[in-house]
């Protein structure tokens, strides 16, 4: 479990009320949400994700 799991009610209803207001500001393409992570540096919004590639397996197997 995460260490800021909400212990009581209203932690609990903060946290929903403030998730509402993140998704209410998504969706009017304001993206102010105080939860959302940077990201890491060299990772690129507008670049699309590569997948990885998967090599050969070309070690020889002798039963």
């Amino acid at each position: 479990m995460p260490d800021n799991t909400p212990t009581t009610h209203e932690e609990n209803a903060a946290r929903l009320s403030q998730a509402g207001k993140c998704l209410r500001d998504i969706e009017a393409g304001r993206f102010q949400c105080d939860e959302e992570k940077p990201q890491p540096t060299g990772e690129l919004a507008d670049e699309p994700a590569t997948p990885e590639a998967v090599e050969q397996d070309t070690t020889e197997h002798h039963p």
